[in-house]
């Protein structure tokens, strides 16, 4: 049996396979070259320290192996992958930062403000202990909070809406 085909429509339905190319190229950029303005730099350089001082704390506040029980294996392990995520994501937050992605300088000032949020809600439930560790991440919110003034300057501004297409 034979059909007749129209034309238009067969030419219609001919679908060529065509590459389409990415525009996304992803560079790990760890610090912003000296054409960024000097707030987004010391926020950059705010942003990694407190990232590593959180890496360390991470590290003795779930403790050292051998745990005594599975559920204390389990748990520590649970915890590790968790905050392991977490830091991926915070890692490659700030390297958007420094490749000028506006939508990095968001997330990282919604965490911020999430973070002040918690924190003051802890603070003021439990007060302030003296402890060590509890003074280093004090200290450790204060320093993402000026990170977070630093990426909400004007000039810093400014920087980002231009980099909107870059």
């Amino acid at each position: 049996m034979k059909q007749d085909y129209d034309p238009q429509i067969a030419a219609t339905l001919n679908l060529k396979l065509t590459e389409v190319p990415l525009k996304a190229k992803t560079r790990f950029i760890f610090f912003p070259g000296n054409n960024t303005p000097i707030s987004v730099r010391a926020a950059v350089a705010i942003f990694w320290i407190t990232f590593s001082v959180f890496l360390v704390r991470i590290c003795f506040d779930v403790g050292v192996p051998p745990f005594s029980t599975p559920q204390q294996v389990e748990g520590a392990i649970t915890a590790y992958v968790l905050f392991g995520a977490l830091l991926i994501f915070d890692a490659f937050t700030i390297m958007r930062i420094s490749a000028g992605k506006l939508w990095a300088r968001n997330v990282a000032l919604f965490l911020t403000a999430l973070v002040i949020v918690a924190t003051a809600h802890r603070l003021f439930t439990d007060g302030l202990s003296l402890e060590h560790n509890n003074v280093v991440g004090l200290v450790n919110v204060v320093a993402v909070t000026v990170a977070g003034l630093f990426l909400l300057t004007p000039a810093s501004n400014a920087w980002f809406k231009s980099r909107l297409n870059a």
